[in-house]
């Protein structure tokens, strides 16, 4: 199929080069014309406009606390200076600090009910696109309320994709967390029954979701141009002076944040006995803030912003001498990511510098590497055998050609743009047109 629908993105997380699912629809749609692309979203994060340019950020007239919690936070925050709150920037929220902090963690929980309303607003703004096709990663029990009430009010064949096992960890604390934990599977359930074509993160994902909701997902993940990035690939495996380690990507406590520290607290030790490491950590301010105490913890180690040019992203990952890929071993960050496949991951594999995998093997991105053997993957939470791991990544050259042209192989077969992204905007365009067969 060569005609493109008129699609309509409604998202917590919109189109950027920062942060993975920006990067990862960035790269989904490109060539999807510009003119036939909307988003209706709720992230606070500055978007782009070369793949999308017709934007409607959603305010609390659309997605806000509950009725009653309203006239609470009106009360708790009189004589404050007014501004326009949004859902992203935290208007959700009844206060911040002290004993209302304390009551919305322990009766709400941390994320509170919510309502949602398609607005007259955001009504005509929709209607003057004309949507043929709703594309979707659900969200809160609020976005995906409003999500429902778009889909019915314009009848939208629905897209909708999942990225990570949110499900499994959202609305588990607080006295009303069973209540909205009952609400979210509701909604979830009445989704996939009525979606076009469900979409996952990755195989093992689609596989899971597949046996939970009863009907088959489709895996997308991030894409990139293999031949185009190969051509900066390193070839040159040899370490000269301090190795250098990098890290790219986001920071989450649920996520990777407690085995990148580790990371960092093995290069200071090896530093501190005669092996010259750097490690370098590129990820957005306002991710690293709360954790540079724990991080930026030998002259080693050093925290930098996030690299938004491709050139120079690509050119970066080359150069480094081996590439960090962390995942957390507590039960609650398993739950969540334990289907998840970072946006990083194609990257670094068709970058050729060998990739340390760093995290528990029932999670899908460390057994991806153990799988196709390209990472060097320490599957246990040891600091011995970490330091072990890093060591060997770095010194013993068998292993580093093994990595690198594993890893280039998979990513040649796994994440080429010019069939992931023909085969997912084709599932798009089929979903619009009613097509009961969607092919993976």
């Amino acid at each position: 199929m060569t005609d493109f629908p008129r699609l309509l993105f409604v998202t917590p997380h919109a189109f950027n080069h920062v942060l993975g699912g920006g990067i990862t629809f960035t790269n989904l749609f490109q060539g999807w014309p510009r003119d036939r692309l909307a988003c209706v979203h709720s992230d606070s994060f500055p978007t782009s406009d070369d793949v999308c340019d017709r934007y409607y950020t959603l305010g609390l007239a659309e997605l806000d606390i509950a009725g009653p919690l309203q006239l609470a936070r009106q009360i708790l925050r009189r004589g404050r200076p007014a501004g326009r709150a949004t859902p992203a920037d935290g208007g959700t929220a009844l206060a911040s600090g002290g004993l209302v902090q304390e009551f919305q963690k322990s009766v709400l929980g941390s994320t509170p009910p919510e309502r949602a309303q398609l607005t007259p607003a955001l009504e005509e703004w929709i209607d003057r696109f004309r949507p043929d096709v709703l594309f979707t990663l659900l969200g809160s029990n609020g976005m995906m309320a409003l999500v429902e009430q778009i889909r019915r009010r314009f009848s939208l064949p629905l897209v909708p994709h999942m990225m990570d096992d949110w499900p499994s960890a959202a609305y588990r604390d607080g006295l009303v967390g069973p209540y909205q934990r009952w609400r979210m599977r509701r909604w979830l359930r009445h989704f996939f029954a009525v979606a076009e074509a469900p979409l996952g993160i990755g195989d093992a994902m689609c596989a899971a979701f597949g046996e939970r909701y009863g009907r088959p997902f489709v895996p997308f993940q991030n894409t990139l141009d293999v031949a185009r990035w190969s051509a900066v690939a390193k070839t040159d495996l040899t370490v000269r002076g301090p190795a250098r380690l990098l890290y790219v990507g986001s920071i989450f406590a649920n996520a990777q944040l407690q085995s990148l520290v580790d990371c960092a607290v093995a290069v200071r030790d090896l530093n501190s006995v005669g092996r010259g490491i750097r490690l370098s950590i590129a990820s957005p301010e306002f991710l690293v803030e709360p954790h540079r105490d724990r991080l930026e913890i030998d002259p080693s180690i050093v925290i930098e912003p996030p690299i938004t040019d491709d050139d120079t992203f690509f050119a970066r990952l080359a150069e480094a001498d081996a590439l960090l890929l962390p995942v957390n071993f507590d039960d609650a960050s398993i739950r969540m990511i334990r289907y998840s496949m970072p946006t990083k991951v194609p990257a670094y594999l068709v970058s050729g510098a060998p990739v340390l995998v760093y995290g528990p093997p029932e999670v899908a991105q460390v057994r991806y590497a153990l799988d196709r053997a390209w990472g060097h993957v320490v599957s246990h939470r040891d600091p011995v055998v970490l330091r072990a791991g890093i060591r060997a990544v770095l010194e013993d050259m068998s292993l580093r050609r093994h990595l690198s042209q594993a890893a280039r192989a998979v990513a040649a077969e796994e994440h080429d743009a010019v069939r992931v992204r023909h085969r997912f905007q084709d599932v798009l365009r089929r979903a619009a047109a009613g097509m009961a067969e969607i092919a993976a």
